[in-house]
């Protein structure tokens, strides 16, 4: 009887030290507002000694309420074509995951997990940069790449300037 109750106990003591161990290592963070479209913005300079100005290009990303991602491009004159898509969750306070299906920018993230450092500034500028180890044809990169993406946000009315 009195080994029963002791292995009761022990058992019961090893079970509440090891759910403070994993409550401990769960991290409470602030979910940031990823969710919107993204428009990739460049530094243009005609001076090479400064960055120039942030200017948006034809690239969009749209993160979903459903954690689903789709990256595409607007071509000039003609159609846009879907560059990427996948799902996306955030893992803590400045990092996200996007699990990427395919992705024809770069293909040597197909069906991979791409796990990207972020920072939201107040003028809703998402500032990324994510490590590639490998080219598409396994040549080491070891590289980080970093993008500028602002939020688009709907205006209070129709702008009068736009041709359609």
């Amino acid at each position: 009887m009195k080994k029963t109750n002791l292995l009761t106990t022990f058992t019961f003591l090893l079970l509440l030290i090891t759910t403070s161990i994993s409550a401990q290592k769960k991290q409470n963070f602030k979910t940031e507002n990823l969710k919107g479209i993204w428009q990739l913005c460049h530094f243009v300079s005609e001076d090479p000694s400064i960055p120039g100005m942030l200017k948006p290009s034809n690239t969009f990303k749209v993160l979903g309420h459903d954690g689903q991602i789709i990256n595409f491009t607007m071509i000039p004159g003609k159609d846009a074509i879907i560059t990427g898509y996948g799902t996306y969750k955030q893992l803590n306070y400045n990092t996200y995951q996007e699990n990427i299906e395919r992705n024809i920018h770069l293909p040597m993230l197909d069906n991979k997990i791409n796990v990207l450092v972020f920072d939201i500034d107040s003028e809703n500028y998402l500032h990324i940069k994510y490590f590639i180890k490998k080219d598409l044809n396994g040549n080491e990169l070891n590289t980080w790449y970093y993008e500028t993406w602002k939020r688009l946000v709907m205006p209070d009315k129709f702008p009068e300037n736009i041709i359609r």
